[in-house]
């Protein structure tokens, strides 16, 4: 897959209708169409003719030594024709259908569908042909076509137009057209100035074009000043010297594709994995998050959200067994490669989860404690596990469990929090397990794997707390775009583990646990004493019975409960020597 192309694909559909296609005559050649070089051989060709001459197999070279003149379009032109008119019936049989070959191509009938999804609203197009007005009309739309200056001023305004396209060397129907070295060398105000507007206002996609003859166009994207959304440029083989600098003119970037064909098909299969639920596999994290946006924040899109989360929870699901089959839990040896597993296979759903909680309302909150039992795998009673890896197999639902509760923190949603807290599990795949809370065994202080195991075979660290400062560093690029700064992050990530320490106190604590609790980070950087854990402590102080996480229902949502709790756990600490 092209990433550079997923990209595009995800600009157009998070930017709609602020993006502008600039065509060529690539786009047209899989249609049958010539591009202008096809255009300049056959000319030659023609001319040699006349001459009673023998051009071949190197026309281009023959008319130079013929003429004493480089061989181009205009040249050409200038020695079988003398006015426009004349011009026009020369050139009009390449433009038009010779035989069924001549129809609209792949990538003329894919950018009609963007047209009509309104992801594309103008199209810049040099091309004479009308192939791409034939793709439209094919999908239900009749185009406003500015071919011609005067075109414009009985045009609407493009805001409120819905599809404009600009012929804007004209149409091979009209005389009008623009085709000589000194014809596309320049445009009239009018018309230079309308161009350069929808450069200013719009991303540019080109395709088909190398900008090496429309030296006119080309002088018009040199006096564009904004650059408000990106720009690409795409061509093939190797990119032409003058589209380079375009590009880099105009801070865009240059992509090489194989075909506008597949090229636009592309983008076009991109969108429909965007707006619909039926493709199983989203083509990247962005895009899954692209649509997730979409459905989070109206009620009428409920269902598709739920949808997309199951659909997602069973690849997920299923991947996950695959995965366990391969490995056996009876050693060591394997756990470095099932980290990185894990870290591959929750790439989409770490930023699902992420954003969904900060984007979430109290009616979307069932789906994380969703996610966090379809993640936990009960133990077996007859697993022959080696004990010190067994639980490792929660390592998906724990990094779940971090993009949740992170989240959580930074946005105070804190009833999220309880319910995840107070989430129940099976301990084990018997009939008659009991049931167990989630945090006993799914935390980053030997809930999932042991310290020096952690350290010694996964990280080959020496951290203080291996799982909380693997969590730390894994999932803060995850948070950039919701959590700007590292302290911030930080102050996010403490919290919710010194929570994960009072409600496992709070909710967790029998005989045999009596005396511990997990801890994280938070305790070697000393958050207690002048950081952001004395801060949140000192809110509730403050605060009692009107403190956010009390209100949500934390310690019976009773401040004297947090109070013990958190005096309780003050004791085991002090018993943490790390």
């Amino acid at each position: 897959m092209n990433n550079t192309i997923t990209s595009i694909s995800f600009s157009i559909f998070s930017n709609k209708g602020v993006y502008a296609l600039l065509l060529g005559s690539g786009i047209s050649k899989n249609a049958g169409i010539a591009t202008g070089w096809d255009v300049v051989q056959d000319l030659i060709l023609k001319l040699a003719t006349l001459k009673h001459e023998k051009c071949e197999p190197t026309p281009q070279e023959w008319f130079e030594s013929k003429f004493g003149i480089e061989a181009n379009y205009s040249t050409i032109l200038g020695k079988l024709a003398k006015t426009p008119d004349e011009r026009l019936n020369l050139l009009k049989p390449y433009f038009e259908s010779k035989d069924e070959k001549q129809l609209p191509s792949k990538a003329h009938k894919s950018i009609a569908k963007l047209v009509k999804s309104g992801y594309i609203k103008v199209i810049i197009t040099t091309n004479f042909d009308r192939l791409l007005e034939n793709a439209l009309r094919d999908e239900g739309i009749e185009p406003t076509v500015i071919k011609h200056s005067e075109d414009i001023k009985g045009a609407l305004p493009l805001v409120h137009n819905k599809f404009t396209l600009i012929k804007i060397n004209g149409d091979y129907l009209d005389s009008r057209f623009l085709n000589t070295v000194s014809e596309l060398s320049t445009y009239n105000d009018e018309l230079k100035n309308y161009i350069l507007n929808i450069i200013n206002e719009f991303g540019i996609i080109s395709c088909g074009w190398s900008a090496k003859w429309d030296t006119g166009l080309t002088r018009v994207l040199r006096e564009s000043e904004n650059y408000r959304f990106s720009s690409y440029w795409t061509h093939l083989n190797m990119c032409e010297s003058e589209l380079n600098d375009i590009a880099l003119f105009r801070k865009g970037e240059t992509v090489e594709i194989d075909s506008a064909d597949n090229f636009f098909g592309e983008v076009v299969e991109n969108i429909i994995a965007l707006e619909t639920l039926n493709d199983n596999h989203p083509l990247n994290s962005d895009i899954a998050v692209a649509r997730l946006k979409k459905y989070i924040v109206k009620e009428e899109y409920k269902i598709q959200l739920h949808d997309m989360y199951l659909q997602q929870l069973d690849i997920l699901s299923n991947r996950l067994k695959e995965l366990h089959k391969s490995y056996t839990f009876s050693s060591k040896a394997h756990l470095k490669h099932l980290l990185l597993s894990y870290e591959s296979n929750l790439s989409i759903m770490i930023p699902m989860l992420i954003n969904s909680v900060y984007w979430s309302k109290p009616m979307h909150y069932y789906l994380f404690k969703e996610v966090l039992s379809r993640l936990y795998i009960p133990s077996y009673s007859g697993s022959s596990c080696w004990q010190g890896t067994e639980n490792f197999k929660q390592f998906s639902a724990l990094l779940a469990f971090y993009a949740i509760g992170v989240s959580a923190v930074k946005v105070e949603k804190y009833e999220i929090l309880e319910s995840c807290f107070s989430l129940k599990v099976d301990e084990d795949e018997t009939r008659y397990s009991k049931q167990i809370f989630f945090i006993e065994n799914v935390n980053a202080c030997y809930g999932v794997i042991d310290n020096e195991i952690m350290n010694k075979e996964v990280l080959d660290k020496d951290y203080r707390t291996p799982v909380s400062t693997y969590l730390n560093m894994f999932l803060r690029p995850y948070f950039n775009l919701i959590i700007h700064s590292t302290k911030d992050f930080e102050k996010s990530f403490d919290i919710f583990e010194y929570l994960i320490s009072l409600n496992f106190e709070h909710l967790c604590s029998r005989d045999s646990l009596s005396n511990w609790a997990p801890w994280g980070e938070y305790k070697w950087r000393r958050s207690h004493i002048n950081g952001s854990i004395s801060y949140f402590d000192s809110l509730a102080d403050e605060q009692k019975e009107s403190w956010v996480p009390i209100k949500a229902g934390m310690f019976n949502g009773q401040y004297e409960t947090f109070l013990e709790v958190r005096t309780k756990l003050s004791e085991h600490l002090k018993t943490v020597h790390l």
